[in-house]
């Protein structure tokens, strides 16, 4: 059944043609992940389905009787209501009553409470306020909270919850995850998997995407492509189209080039020339110059400098501790950092993430413990608020700090040749940054972040907001980066593909660190429940058979136990060959020593990991 229908829909912003002619039909039960590059237009596109923006030409038919409710991508940040009165706003006048109803009562006017309360039972509006304290406890919400202390990720939760409460036939989300922990991204992928009602979404988190989503609608250059099938196919299926598209175009070019040639040929050929044979190629150059090329891919430099100068380790933590009052952020807490490592840190929103860079950065200090620095330390650090941007300032202003060039690896660089690689154009450069979208301002910052020459990449939340093309070239970008990496991202396909361990806030200061990326770490860590389960279960068997029998291994124990002596001589091999490369003083000056450093701290720590074991097992 259609739910909204699309009829030859076009709008333009400033000359550039965001919808073009689009045709498009939203059925019941549809959920659609709308897919597009950074300045695409997704965000305008989602406000003409929700009635915010009128299109320049065409129709919108929305269904008689349908509500749509539209969570947008930038929450309010200003807003000075309680989160019970910005949820309830969410059913109009209903919401209004029940929220006059609990002020009354706060302030314990009981006699103005009562007169509402006839005017509630008349609109059976009792309902309403259960609806509203069953989502505020969905989304752990404290009622009484002001919006504007919250952090963003709580922000966009309550906003979530506003939309939700309206109960809508169609749903659009634009960005619904941006600032959400993983936690909390995981149980609202739940909550969409089991809504029944339509859903419009428009998310940089592929894995997220591909868990709910049953179509694609692809917005790209002004057309939009509808693709019937998962987030998944559709990426092969767009990869295909694509690469007939390049085919065509350069057919299209080669035949330009011949006309061209055939034009320009000698007096006597102009004279005879086929007039019908101008005028086509006269509509090939319009054509030509009429293309909306698809966008360049970014090159980003690798901004590692001094790399044989550079200190091997990079922080070392010793059993630190961090509070705030009674707060504990931070218990008890050892690692190792060493230079090439690229470690990814995850934890809930408040669980101190933020707080564990400043203390590594020398920013906060340690309640106890020690933390030791290299000073060989140029840092490059992005800010997921944004904070450095300067709305009125130009964009290639605040990249090259006022210059026309840039130094790129040692080499002059013009500043808007820069930003070319980062997909902006030159009136782009030239204009003020409040005119961009909230992807084109990441790709901002990327671009200046990533123009300093620094061998410490610290990267607060850096996929919000970037689309996955972008994404996936940041990505490639991090993992070729020789230098150290530290990322706080909830994104967990971008994690696994960038990190090589995960330091994880699991809350009341508890941190642990695991191999690999966040596939590895649940995997790891369902392992350390198992063991922990089996030890518990120990002490039981024991008594059972007395204190004169020991308990009998499994098999799958006793083929552990059995295994371990050969992991264990082997892993001392390995490291006896890496200690004696290391003893070489001339080895260091070698690219390959810090991945033996890396490989000889990860060895270690197998090694003693294969003892515990064995006396467990013992």
């Amino acid at each position: 059944m259609p739910l909204i229908t699309l009829d030859n829909i076009s709008l333009n912003f400033s000359e550039k043609p965001i919808l073009n002619e689009v045709n498009a039909t939203i059925l019941k039960g549809d959920k659609i992940a709308l897919i597009g590059r950074n300045g695409e237009g997704k965000s305008s596109f989602m406000r003409v389905l929700a009635g915010a923006i009128e299109p320049d030409d065409g129709k919108v038919k929305i269904k008689n009787g349908i509500k749509i409710s539209y969570l947008e991508q930038t929450p309010p940040e200003d807003n000075d209501k309680n989160l019970f009165d910005i949820v309830a706003e969410g059913l109009g006048d209903i919401g209004e009553i029940l929220t006059q109803y609990q002020q009354l009562m706060t302030e314990e006017k009981l006699d103005e409470a009562a007169q509402l309360q006839e005017q509630i039972d008349q609109l059976d509006g009792w309902q309403h306020l259960h609806k509203i304290e069953t989502l505020l406890n969905r989304f752990t919400l404290n009622p009484k909270v002001i919006l504007s202390t919250l952090s963003g990720g709580w922000r966009r939760r309550v906003m979530l919850a506003r939309a939700l409460i309206q109960e809508p036939n169609v749903l659009l989300l634009d960005e619904p995850t941006n600032h959400m922990d993983i936690t909390a991204i995981l149980d609202l992928e739940k909550m969409l998997k089991d809504y029944h009602g339509t859903l419009v979404l428009i998310s940089h988190d592929r894995a997220f995407i591909a868990g709910i989503v049953n179509k694609v609608f692809d917005l790209d250059r002004g057309n939009l492509a509808v693709f019937e099938c998962g987030y998944d196919d559709y990426v092969k299926r767009k990869q295909n189209l694509l690469n007939s598209e390049d085919l065509a175009n350069k057919r299209f070019d080669k035949k330009l080039a011949q006309e061209e040639v055939w034009i320009r040929q000698g007096i006597k050929a102009r004279r005879t020339r086929n007039e019908g044979r101008v005028r086509a190629l006269e509509g090939m150059r319009q054509s030509f110059v009429g293309r909306r090329q698809t966008q360049g891919k970014i090159k980003i430099h690798s901004v590692a400098e001094d790399e044989k100068r550079a200190s091997k380790l990079v922080f070392e933590l010793k059993k630190i501790n961090y509070s705030i009052a009674d707060l504990q952020l931070v218990k008890d807490f050892s690692m190792l950092v060493l230079k090439g490592e690229k470690i990814g840190i995850i934890g809930g929103n408040g669980s101190g993430k933020s707080t564990f860079i400043k203390l590594l950065l020398d920013e906060l200090q340690p309640t106890s413990g020690t933390i030791r620095r290299s000073k060989t330390i140029k840092l490059a650090y992005f800010d997921q608020m944004r904070e450095m941007l300067e709305p009125n300032m130009k964009a290639m202003d605040f990249v090259s700090g006022g210059s026309d060039h840039i130094n790129i690896g040692g080499k002059s660089k013009h500043i808007i040749g820069y930003l070319r690689q980062f997909l902006f154009t030159g009136k782009q450069a030239m204009a003020p940054i409040k005119m961009f979208s909230g992807g084109e301002k990441n790709r901002l910052m990327l671009a200046k972040i990533l123009s300093q020459p620094a061998n410490l990449l610290v990267l607060d939340e850096p996929t919000n907001d970037l689309d996955v093309e972008t994404l996936e070239l940041l990505e490639e970008m991090l993992v070729d980066y020789t230098g150290t990496l530290i990322l706080i991202s909830h994104d967990r396909t971008f994690l696994n593909n960038v990190v090589g361990s995960t330091v994880v806030m699991d809350g009341d200061g508890v941190i642990n660190q695991y191999a690999g990326g966040y596939d590895d770490y649940l995997l790891q860590k369902q392992t350390d429940l198992n063991n922990k389960d089996s030890l518990k279960s120990k002490p039981k068997q024991q008594k059972k058979t007395g204190s004169n029998s020991s308990k009998k291994l499994t098999y799958k124990e006793q083929q552990m136990l059995n295994q371990l002596p050969k992991k264990i001589e082997t892993t001392e091999a390995k490291i006896g060959k890496i200690q004696l490369q290391l003893s070489d003083p001339e080895f260091f000056q070698q690219p390959e020593s810090q991945e033996a450093l890396i490989r000889l701290a990860r060895l270690e720590a197998d090694l003693e990991r294969y003892f515990e074991q064995w006396n467990a097992l013992e």
